[in-house]
């Protein structure tokens, strides 16, 4: 096996966890990026290794969750409860699939850190960023399809016990991830950057320009909440404005994504305009990242994306990170002049709330 290969963490199991036959985060989002990735191995073009996931631990789960709410998980899944919340969906293996999604993940850090993988990318479910400390985040109205936040779990391990003392997050997701910024909002050593619609017309309502951390985290945290309509040149000229630059000065150890393809123009839960090559462009930008900053250390965790594009997108990611020749379908997008204006607006202000913080011109 080659050092260049990309772990792939994958299971059967993630598709145990049966939110019901309307809810959008649905077995089949996963199945489908599974089954595309399939047919490209049986055209000659792996994109890299599948792993098994193992199970993340309680301890590893109570790193950044309470207790008492990783018990309350528990306990609901074992008497059969159908809802967390109005919007979060569980069976009775729910619980154990979603400590397999954090410790798929964690796996993915162990393996890359050990040098077995150079990079990683975990289709799990389910998602994880809107969970907070005790489930609910900020002033969000439910969890959001989350269980526990793989993401945050994995930061917490490799600062705490792996021996990496910055980590940066990128959320690309199209919903703000509010619990992710909860765990992290105090903490100058995870840096928590997303990428996301606007709040004021998408859950959970969270992630303005002005929530930049507090106390020694004050500035570590970085939100660019992008008007809908916003396509693929929005979200690059971000990339160069605002995130490479503080990413470069906060020169992180480690580089950890949550992805959601939900950005994409055709998802039927938001209002972004990205294609599937847009997203193949935001991760040949964050690989370029590793690269110069961090050996090239990339986990990625899959969190939201419920459209028809999202095989495409996920494949188009995945190439990136695999240095695989692929040709997404779905071809680059513009923004419209009139919403162009108002992400210019936006970046005016993320550059001038950061300013006292971080050279950003």
């Amino acid at each position: 096996m080659s050092p260049l290969d990309t772990a792939i963490i994958y299971s059967n199991r993630y598709l145990d966890h049966d939110t019901g036959p309307s809810h959008p985060e649905s077995p089949a989002r996963l199945r489908s990026i599974v089954e595309r990735l399939e047919r490209n191995e049986t055209m000659g073009k792996s994109f890299g290794v599948m792993v098994d996931p193992r199970l993340a631990s309680s301890m590893e789960i109570e790193l950044v969750h309470n207790p008492r709410y990783v018990q309350h998980v528990k306990d609901s899944c074992e008497r059969g409860v159908t809802h967390l919340d109005s919007d979060t969906s569980i069976c009775p293996e729910s619980y154990e699939v979603a400590l397999l999604a954090a410790g798929g993940l964690l796996l993915a850090c162990e393996k890359i850190a050990s040098g077995e993988f150079s990079n990683g990318f975990a289709l799990v479910r389910p998602p994880g960023h809107h969970a907070g400390v005790k489930g609910r985040a900020l002033t969000a109205s439910s969890a959001g399809f989350c269980l526990f936040n793989n993401a945050a779990i994995a930061a917490r391990k490799l600062t705490t016990e792996l021996g990496f003392d910055r980590v940066l997050i990128l959320d690309y997701d199209c919903h703000h991830g509010n619990g992710t910024q909860e765990i992290f909002y105090t903490s100058s050593n995870v840096m928590y950057v997303s990428l996301h619609q606007d709040g004021r017309t998408l859950y959970p309502g969270t992630g303005s320009v002005r929530e930049i951390g507090e106390g020694g985290g004050t500035g570590f945290t970085v939100n660019i909440p992008f008007p809908p309509g916003s396509s693929d040149d929005a979200l690059a000229k971000a990339m160069i404005e605002v995130v490479e630059p503080v990413a470069k000065q906060f020169d992180p150890r480690w580089i950890l994504v949550s992805v959601g393809f939900d950005s994409l123009h055709d998802d039927p839960i938001s209002n972004m305009d990205l294609s599937a090559q847009g997203y193949m462009d935001l991760f040949e930008r964050t690989m370029r990242l590793a690269d110069s900053l961090c050996h090239g250390r990339c986990v990625v965790t899959l969190e939201g994306g419920y459209g028809e594009t999202v095989p495409d997108a996920a494949l188009a990611s995945i190439s990136a990170m695999s240095h695989v020749s692929y040709d997404p379908k779905d071809r680059r997008r513009q923004t419209l002049p009139q919403v162009m204006k108002k992400v210019k607006l936006v970046l005016g202000e993320v550059v001038e709330t950061l300013s006292p913080y971080w050279k950003i011109s």
